[in-house]
């Protein structure tokens, strides 16, 4: 039976549970109680650990951490890291376990404790660059993950897939020249960030595909089967991360 390991920790709800942000605390809370009422009997929920800090150095600037980790305040006070990306005093933790939740499920994937994970954290990450973060996204965590993977076991041939109304500026940037990862997503254009469109390609690892809006679901398919599954079946990628977005659906 395929096993499937949930990572998710209650602090994530604490990270900007203030404000009335489309990025809110409600997103974890709906997905993680869903979950627990059904008796699945090949899912099992674990807490992540946090990242050490020198894993975040593989796919951010040195600088940019330690001066983001200053940032992050103890008391009542809510911090901007750019214009769209708050933080408050339940962040820090949030933040490291985030990004901690990839490398622990890299980790059980490849020691064969589970067949697949599922990691259900905030803050995001696909909008968060190699020296910024923006975007409700403190550091981009499927990039750590797979820095991680190439680092600590050899990978030389990964996929971050990345469905979402938005298009992940932050991953394409970080991997924007390295060709042992390639990006593929799909995302409405134009809007935010207003990157994302069909001819940037990277050193051929990126693959953009720019949707209009209002695009139904029967039409996605049709073109996420032409564009991304047809790609994947020539790349034949060892491992496969997916940048899970929910935003574009109604």
């Amino acid at each position: 039976m395929i096993q499937t390991t949930i990572y998710y920790d209650e602090c994530f709800q604490d990270h900007v549970s203030t404000l009335d942000y489309p990025e809110c605390s409600a997103r974890v809370k709906n997905i993680i109680d869903l979950i627990n009422k059904e008796d699945f009997n090949n899912i099992s929920i674990v807490k992540p650990n946090e990242v050490e800090k020198s894993l975040i150095y593989s796919a951010h600037s040195k600088d940019f951490v330690d001066e983001t980790l200053k940032r992050f305040p103890s008391n009542d006070e809510i911090v901007f890291l750019d214009q769209e990306t708050p933080v408050s005093s339940g962040s820090l933790q949030a933040t490291m376990r985030a990004a901690g939740a990839g490398i622990d499920a890299a980790n059980a994937i490849m020691n064969k404790e589970t067949s697949n994970a599922f990691c259900i954290v905030r803050p995001p990450g696909h909008h968060a660059c190699f020296d910024r973060s923006m975007g409700f996204c403190v550091f981009n965590n499927v990039a750590i993950a797979a820095h991680y993977l190439i680092n600590n076991y050899d990978f030389k041939n990964i996929a971050i897939i990345d469905f979402d109304v938005h298009h992940g500026n932050g991953t394409q940037d970080i991997f924007y020249e390295n060709s042992k990862v390639h990006y593929y997503s799909t995302h409405q254009y134009p809007l935010y960030p207003g990157t994302g469109d069909i001819n940037e390609v990277g050193v051929g690892n990126i693959v953009n595909v720019p949707l209009p809006a209002g695009t139904a679901s029967d039409n996605y398919q049709k073109i996420f089967d032409e564009k991304i599954m047809n790609n994947l079946d020539q790349q034949k990628p060892d491992f496969v991360i997916i940048s899970a977005g929910f935003d574009a659906h109604q």
